[in-house]
């Protein structure tokens, strides 16, 4: 009898457990593929940041030097606030995998969150996830999303963390 009362009561902690509130979640450093990207970006590579890419009209606007891209990766007369750069240039990096995106074996998404910025907008650890969704802070501002591509050579940046190609002008009649 002495040795069932230790075990029923290793059980109902385990069940009491797997009915706890799910807290906000710890950050992760980039994985491989991630830094890889994010570390071509930093370099100024235009030849590292191609082959980090997925191919695409991106790609080709990036390769092609579009200011509208090059402005959102690297800013404008030396002001990076807000852009690419400028929020990868602020190690360490905390990342999450964004929850308002729904990852498949073909694509993921990401926060991006210099440590600092993480540091000053999260919630305790403690406070349950449903009272502090992700994201906290403000966009670009304090994290920025990077979606990633399957492709035949790997996870690649499709959209070079948040870049949208504008709308092609409709032709009227």
């Amino acid at each position: 009898m002495r040795i069932r009362f230790p075990l029923l009561a290793l059980t109902s902690l385990g069940a009491l457990s797997a009915c706890a509130t799910e807290t906000v979640p710890m950050c992760r450093a980039p994985m491989a593929y991630e830094m890889a990207a994010f570390s071509a970006i930093i370099s100024h590579s235009e030849t590292a940041v191609t082959d980090a890419m997925a191919p695409g009209a991106l790609q080709n606007a990036f390769i092609s030097r579009d200011p509208m891209v090059r402005s959102h990766v690297w800013g404008a007369e030396g002001n990076t606030r807000g852009t690419v750069t400028g929020m990868l240039s602020q190690p360490p990096l905390c990342i999450f995998d964004d929850p308002g995106f729904v990852a498949t074996e073909a694509a993921r998404q990401i926060l991006v969150y210099p440590q600092r910025a993480h540091d000053r907008v999260a919630p305790p650890v403690e406070t349950p996830l449903l009272d502090a969704p992700l994201p906290w802070g403000t966009y670009r501002g304090d994290y920025m999303t990077c979606r990633f591509e399957q492709t035949a050579t790997g996870w690649k940046l499709a959209d070079l963390c948040g870049y949208r190609m504008p709308a092609s002008p409709s032709v009227t009649g």
